[in-house]
């Protein structure tokens, strides 16, 4: 079975192939998704030159749906993806409906033996595969460790290091997803979702970290630099209003996902490579964020290039964020 669900689902649990399809839904024979509204991006491998997608999930898996897709897909808004046509859909809080299927299928696997066998079996492949998924990506995560400016995995991992043991929330943004690939995210509230698009993250982040304000959770925003460009006046909001939140900067000074986009058309296209940052970059001069923090009140280090000059800037911004006021780490990164 290929499961699908939003980010409530421990990272280590050993049944946990999230952001892995190939090995997800290889074999299986029943996708199960909870409250999912864009299906397809989950269980699709896209490949942006040729905007195709691969569908990593059997032709002959059978699709059940537990949530309220149905009733709120809106002609208004294009939020959702490609229809979800599944096999059985039952509309219901996903909560409720998983605990009663639970019931039931406890119930039947408790009087059948033999299937009791073949789900224990299944999961010791699953934890196998669970295991190796996870190792690879920490390998990866480990490459080219010391570069300069320092890449995009260890600006995760510095990150893990230092909130690791606190009571966390990250806000929006995941670098990539690499935060979720090296992070344990332990408790439904781990992750508030994702930002909405361009110039989204920064009020997203406020808007979380004002939820969580006298609750000891430390809120972090994975912030990318294009983003705050396009509304650094909020930083002047969390100071005003004495928002803790903890801001590291995703800052790789570019608009790159764009520039990415410009790679990848230009190489497709087989024009000039040189010529794809116009527009796109972000230096030259290269914005202070930290800078502009302090000028909006907020308590602020960087920027800083070397990851072995991180973690003890971080510490000193949570124990800034500790005390009730916002702190911003400015961590330059490779582009991805």
């Amino acid at each position: 079975m290929g499961l699908q669900f939003s980010a409530n689902f421990p990272s280590n649990h050993p049944l946990n192939l999230r952001m892995a399809p190939k090995e997800c839904y290889d074999g299986a024979a029943v996708v199960f998704a909870l409250d999912i509204a864009a299906f397809e991006g989950p269980t699709h491998v896209r490949d942006i030159a040729t905007r195709t997608v691969v569908n990593m999930v059997p032709e002959t898996a059978t699709w059940i749906d537990i949530g309220f897709t149905d009733v709120e897909v809106s002609k208004w808004s294009m939020d959702y993806g490609r229809t979800f046509h599944a096999h059985h859909r039952m509309t219901a809080d996903p909560v409720i409906g998983t605990t009663q299927l639970v019931a039931l299928l406890q119930e039947r696997i408790g009087r059948n033996e033999d299937l009791a066998g073949k789900i224990a079996a299944r999961a010791a492949e699953t934890s196998k595969r669970h295991q190796r998924v996870r190792a690879e990506w920490r390998k990866e995560a480990e490459e080219h460790w010391n570069k300069v400016p320092m890449t995009v995995p260890r600006l995760a991992l510095e990150v893990w290091r230092v909130i690791k043991d606190e009571d966390w929330v990250l806000s929006a943004g995941t670098l990539h997803e690499w935060a979720r690939k090296l992070w344990n995210f332990d408790r439904p509230y781990r992750h508030a979702g994702r930002e909405l698009g361009t110039g989204t993250q920064i009020g997203t982040s406020l808007g979380v970290a004002l939820a969580n304000k006298g609750s000891g959770r430390l809120v972090v925003d994975l912030q990318p630099d294009g983003d705050l460009m396009y509304d650094a006046g909020a930083l002047w909001m969390a100071a005003k209003y004495q928002i803790p939140l903890l801001i590291v900067m995703y800052n790789n000074r570019a608009y790159y996902n764009d520039w990415n986009h410009q790679i990848v058309m230009a190489r497709t296209r087989g024009t000039d490579l040189s010529r794809a940052h116009i527009g796109m970059d972000l230096f030259g001069p290269a914005p202070d964020f930290a800078g502009l923090a302090r000028s909006m009140g907020w308590w602020a280090e960087g920027p800083i290039e070397n990851a072995d000059d991180l973690q003890p800037a971080l510490q000193r911004a949570v124990a800034q964020v500790k005390n009730g006021k916002p702190a911003l780490v400015d961590a330059v990164t490779q582009h991805r």
